[in-house]
């Protein structure tokens, strides 16, 4: 894609973002192609318990990623993945543990004449059954299907190893690579940014906007924040902010 193709961006996370929270796509999906759940469980409290202690959240993840897919069943691969994350996907939008106003602000801000990226820790193939889904159950048309564009992590499930994690500022190398814009352009084509992990996922796409949103919930509601980062709702974002 060329540069003088792109309009203005609206960046946003999806797990805990668009999604509510608890209903993370890459815990649901790798935890449910799992050969042994339990063995995933344990590795998720380590993890966690890590973290508590003080970990780097970007390294810590990044291990947790790997551990995760080397418990995935040895047989799955792109379509495997793709199809859970579908059927994933289905169950939160059916049961509605989204965000209804994130999905308002996203088809807004399309009619308005911006484009959108949705930029997810998940697996790519994970953020594009979202999407996917997200037109199947008519709350996006096609036509706002053709301004969105998805960045995640990549995997390589031949052999199991990640190619990009997208997390902190890897969220920007992915973002860059799926756009074809250089990292240092980024920035003057970023409008906003709407993310739910200040300090971890989200922290590369927050800091590349001169308007960063924090979707608050009890996860971050204690965690310090820059003087520029809004910490709101979905609703006052569309009322004030938009």
């Amino acid at each position: 894609m060329r540069e003088n193709d792109i309009n203005l961006l609206r960046i946003y996370d999806i797990d805990g973002t668009i999604t509510t929270p608890g209903h993370d796509l890459w815990h649901l999906t790798t935890r449910s192609l799992s050969s042994n759940p339990c063995r995933f469980d344990k590795h998720i409290e380590l993890w966690k318990d890590s973290l508590r202690k003080g970990d780097g959240p970007y390294e810590s993840s990044k291990v947790m990623m790997q551990k995760g897919i080397k418990c995935i069943d040895e047989d799955c691969r792109t379509n495997d993945i793709k199809k859970r994350a579908r059927e994933l996907s289905q169950n939160i939008i059916q049961n509605r543990d989204y965000y209804l106003a994130a999905i308002s602000h996203i088809k807004k801000s399309i009619d308005t004449g911006f484009e959108i990226v949705l930029s997810t820790t998940n697996y790519y193939e994970g953020a594009e059954a979202f999407v996917e889904e997200l037109v199947n159950h008519n709350l996006v048309s096609t036509q706002h299907q053709s301004k969105i564009f998805v960045s995640g992590s990549i995997i390589n499930w031949e052999t199991r190893s990640i190619l990009h994690f997208n997390m902190g500022k890897d969220k920007i190398v992915g973002i860059s690579k799926t756009l074809g814009i250089p990292i240092n352009e980024l920035y003057r084509y970023a409008d906003s940014a709407l993310g739910d992990d200040p300090k971890g996922n989200d922290a590369g796409i927050l800091s590349l906007v001169n308007r960063p949103f924090v979707i608050a919930n009890k996860k971050n509601l204690d965690v310090s924040i820059p003087a520029n980062m809004i910490r709101t709702s979905w609703e006052n974002i569309l009322s004030n902010h938009f």
